[in-house]
């Protein structure tokens, strides 16, 4: 392309905010406009301002918002980033603890001297920006790539050591860069921790983003370090510049394959490639995270065999527990007189007296026993209210220990 030309957008609130950037030999010119209240319009008078504007290309990018994105660092050597990419998205579930299926993400090479070679991977929640490009196909500016704003600024920055800070309500992003390579990109909750990063960087440059004057001067803690309000169109200009100058090496978290006129013999070799993948490796990886899945659910099953054990054994006693309290409350209900009876006996026995049978006949009573003195029992059941014509049905013996056999029947008061 000889004459190129881009578009880059922003949100900002309910705000879009499109730029334009074109290049001609060595000349190159840009233009923004806002359109306010772009998430809460009407689709066909948003397709009427863009219209109106003249916006038209297939370059197209939306820089999407640092704060609405999963960042994770890699400490990662660069031979190793190819390896990173085919296999990320069968250990992305492990790093950002979302599966592929639920984001968009694309990974993006730093290497610096200092900060030393490490991958961002970034990743956006698919049901947040798949609302976001839906109303923008309806306005005829479907983003044909969508980067993440740290991204957007590295063709604005200069050489130096640069810091750029994106606030958000109360909070803030800082972005690092260093000789134009991004290097640091992570959230600051207040303005104390977002000072604390400032002096342990030490920056350059210091570029401000949704900043009013009196936070610029608290943060401009160094006096040699020069520091710039930046106004919010800088995010959608530095998508529009890198869709000219292709600085980001087609970074895109969509993962848009480019159109490119092939031979028809390439074509068939890629296809050959494919159907092997297809055939060949995509069953191995298949089988290496259901084997992961696996070994992971018997790990699991290992740490709760010991509790599910004594679970298993706890109700076990448990329903031998209600078992026998059915049979007594059964027993209860079918003899429930009986109970008293064998109540009021027991009260009325000695502690030196052991009943060794008792028998119930309709209103009648009979015991055998063994203790100190059966004239004793026979005495104690004749003073009881709940018995009487208490008598010995046999002669009392005693055994080789001194103690009395004896066999006692009654009649039951009603």
């Amino acid at each position: 392309m000889f004459f190129p030309k881009s578009i880059g957008l922003s949100i900002q609130g309910n705000d879009l905010i499109i730029s334009k950037a074109s290049q001609k030999f060595l000349k190159s010119s840009s233009e923004s406009i806002v359109v306010k209240d772009f998430l809460l319009k009407e689709s066909l008078d948003l397709k009427l301002i863009i219209d109106a504007h003249g916006f038209q290309t297939k370059n197209i990018l939306l820089s999407w918002p640092r704060e609405r994105t999963i960042v994770r660092e890699i400490e990662l050597p660069g031979s190793n980033i190819k390896e990173l990419k085919e296999s990320l998205s069968c250990q992305l579930d492990s790093i950002i603890l979302f599966s592929e299926d639920e984001v968009y993400y694309d990974i993006h090479p730093s290497n610096s001297t200092d900060y030393g070679e490490k991958v961002f991977i970034f990743a956006i929640k698919k049901e947040e920006l798949d609302d976001i490009i839906v109303k923008l196909e309806f306005s005829n500016l479907k983003p044909e790539r969508v980067i993440i704003s740290p991204l957007s600024y590295i063709p604005l920055v200069n050489d130096n050591k640069v810091a750029v800070i994106e606030k958000y309500e109360d909070r803030y992003t800082f972005n690092l860069y260093v000789n134009k390579t991004l290097v640091d990109s992570s959230l600051a909750r207040n303005k104390d921790l977002l000072k604390s990063k400032i002096l342990a960087n030490r920056p350059d440059d210091l570029n401000l983003l949704g900043c009013e004057q009196d936070e610029m001067n608290d943060l401009q803690s160094e006096d040699n370090m020069h520091v710039e309000r930046w106004g919010a169109g800088k995010q959608s200009l530095g998508a529009a510049l890198n869709g000219i100058s292709e600085c980001l090496s087609r970074f895109n978290v969509l993962k848009v394959k480019v159109k490119k006129k092939i031979p028809e013999l390439a074509a068939m070799g890629v296809l050959s490639i494919l159907v092997l993948a297809f055939i060949f490796i995509l069953p191995g990886i298949f089988r290496y995270k259901r084997e992961q899945s696996m070994q992971t659910i018997d790990a699991r099953l290992k740490e709760l065999q010991p509790g599910v054990m004594i679970s298993n054994r706890l109700k076990e006693e448990l329903d031998s527990i209600l078992k026998i309290n059915d049979k007594i409350n059964g027993a209860l209900q079918k003899y429930p007189r009986r109970v008293d009876l064998v109540a009021e006996l027991t009260e009325a026995v000695p502690d030196d007296t052991w009943v060794r049978q008792v028998f119930f006949k309709k209103d009648s009573f009979e015991i055998e026993g063994v203790g100190l003195s059966g004239a004793n029992v026979l005495t104690l059941l004749e003073y009881s209210p709940r018995f009487n014509g208490v008598s010995f049905t046999s002669s009392v013996v005693k055994d080789r220990d001194g103690k009395e056999k004896f066999k006692i029947k009654g009649s039951i008061k009603r």
